[in-house]
């Protein structure tokens, strides 16, 4: 009697520290958060689910196309990071150790062309093989047929992996810039005394100090080029994220499709996977006498010139060239371009972007402020995952929706929710609630929790805290963050070409639908305005965020 008398306090204390666990860990915060994310997850989940189902004409296309899909986007990785690194590592290292002229302007100025679609910089370098043309003749009459053949596709492949290199480096750019400024002087001093030249202090000791930097800019390169879809399908090149637009649209094989952009999430997982992997656990200390920043070289006499250039020809490719032959052809064709139609398109991409933007970013805050509230493993663990969709292209995003979608229409028996504002809504949600939510959760970890105690003690709501002190304190990140998102889906085109309702466009559907009609001068217009609204947003994220070190 005594055993079981003495097992019932035991009990008691299991199931009250249950039930605090529940009420400190369940709450409207954290349902609210579960089932969002649950409803987020759907999509990519519907299409990793498809690559059990095989379509009617999945033989077809794996004898036919499929291979060519994978080549085509293993050339295009390759070839994109091989320029990007060409791009980005040595301008980045120089901005960061060396004094020469332009230096401060290239600081900042190499950031600038990812205001720039890859569509949009395809629509001014297409024009390159063009003027090729007269070379080709002469190759095919001294070659042969194949060997114009052969000489044609490799200079369509080098002009796009170029063209993308020159918009995609600034990822590359930035996380390489950040690491090398971080890095300490007095390692680079030890370098040089034991007889190291600058050329192998670069190669053996800031190189590998920056390796998980340089290979996380990589990854998100390589991302971007799995998730595109205008310049690759300008230029004729099929490559997955094609295939499923072909499959989808061109054979009407839905189950192939799903099948096939299920592969692609693999892809991007795997490329996740990979980077992650390769910084293992290694950490880096830098002991209070290393504490030093670098110092910057003065450059003198050629090196100076050489510098220069080094930073002026990415520069150059990736923002100064496009721009100027936007500028100009939109000099040329304004007066057609700018009627009341293109009016009203300009006015319902900007209200769906800036609604968007808005909405993804008060969602993003209210999963922030849930984690914080409940900083359980668990729900961190849910919000991770919930926002895994800006690893996923466009083109992935769009499928797994109008799945979903279509099947709430035939629970319903009539088209509800696909062909509305509500599913392009949904899926920009799916799409970029990561741009918002990884920098407010970072600026809400910064707000003192006691604050937030202080003001429950007063009876206020864990909403009345969010609205009255925690938004407050990181209005300047909430800000940032709506930008990002309104940029990001001003120059979206995959995803909102399958999903966009009837006789709805946007700017960068009506200037790809421009270009592919032959109508490249006129695509200028609509192009300029992306980049520049891009341009806009990314200089104020500039001074936001301080991204410069201070002077």
């Amino acid at each position: 009697m005594k055993r079981v008398g003495s097992r019932v306090p035991v009990q008691l204390l299991v199931i009250s520290t249950i039930q605090k666990q529940w009420r400190r860990e369940i709450s409207g915060w954290s349902i609210f958060t579960v089932l969002l994310g649950l409803a987020i997850i759907l999509p990519i989940a519907i299409v990793l689910s498809g690559l059990f189902q095989e379509g009617p004409k999945w033989d077809h296309l794996a004898s036919t196309t499929l291979s060519s899909y994978f080549t085509n986007t293993l050339i295009l990785i390759f070839n994109v990071s091989v320029i990007s690194i060409a791009f980005a590592i040595l301008p980045a290292w120089l901005v960061s150790t060396c004094d020469f002229p332009g230096r401060r302007f290239f600081e900042w100025g190499l950031i600038m062309p990812l205001a720039i679609p890859t569509y949009v910089a395809a629509f001014v370098y297409f024009q390159v093989p063009d003027a090729a043309i007269p070379l080709l003749i002469s190759i095919r009459s001294q070659f042969g047929v194949e060997a114009f053949i052969l000489a044609e596709k490799e200079l369509r492949y080098g002009v796009l992996s170029c063209t993308m290199a020159g918009v995609l480096f600034p990822y590359l750019y930035i996380s390489a810039r950040a690491s090398f400024s971080q890095q300490r002087q007095a390692m680079i001093e030890a370098s040089f005394m034991l007889g190291k030249s600058s050329r192998a202090t670069f190669f053996k000791v800031a190189l590998p100090l920056s390796r998980p930097a340089i290979v996380a800019g990589l990854s998100l390169i390589l991302m971007e080029v799995i998730n595109d879809y205008g310049a690759v399908n300008f230029f004729g090149v099929p490559t997955l994220t094609e295939g499923i637009f072909r499959t989808w649209f061109g054979l009407q094989d839905r189950s192939s499709a799903v099948r096939l952009a299920g592969i692609v999430v693999l892809a991007v997982f795997v490329i996740l996977a990979l980077e992650r992997a390769q910084r293992g656990r290694a950490r880096f200390s830098q002991s209070s006498q290393m504490s030093a920043p670098i110092s910057r070289r003065k450059l003198k006499g050629l090196k100076r010139v050489m510098s220069v250039l080094v930073c002026l020809i990415p520069l150059a490719i990736g923002l100064l060239l496009p721009v100027s032959q936007l500028i100009t052809w939109s000099a040329m064709t304004y007066r057609e371009v700018l009627n009341p139609d293109f009016f009203v398109q300009l006015g319902r991409s900007l209200g769906l972007s800036l609604g968007a933007a808005v909405i993804i970013t008060a969602v993003a805050t209210l999963f922030a402020y849930a984690a914080k509230l409940h900083p359980a493993g668990w729900l961190r663990f849910l919000n991770r995952f919930s926002t895994l969709g800006y690893a996923s292209p466009g083109a992935v995003i769009a499928i797994g929706v109008m799945v979903l979608f279509g099947a709430i229409d035939r629970l319903f028996g009539s088209a509800v929710v696909s062909g509305t504002m509500l599913a392009i809504g949904f899926a920009y949600l799916v799409r970029f609630l990561t741009v918002a939510y990884q920098p407010i959760d970072a600026g809400l970890s910064q707000v003192c929790g006691r604050m937030d105690e202080s003001s429950r003690v007063l009876g206020k709501s864990p909403l009345e805290t969010l609205v009255r002190i925690n938004i407050p304190l990181i209005k300047g990140t909430f800000i940032a963050s709506a930008i990002l998102v309104f940029v990001d889906i001003l120059k979206e085109l995959p995803l909102t070409l399958i999903l966009r309702p009837a006789n709805f466009d946007t700017l960068a559907t009506t200037a790809f639908g421009l270009a592919k009609e032959g109508r490249i001068q006129e695509c200028a217009v609509p192009s300029l305005i992306i980049v520049m609204a891009g341009a806009s947003g990314l200089a104020i994220l500039y001074r936001l965020s301080s991204f410069t070190e201070k002077r």
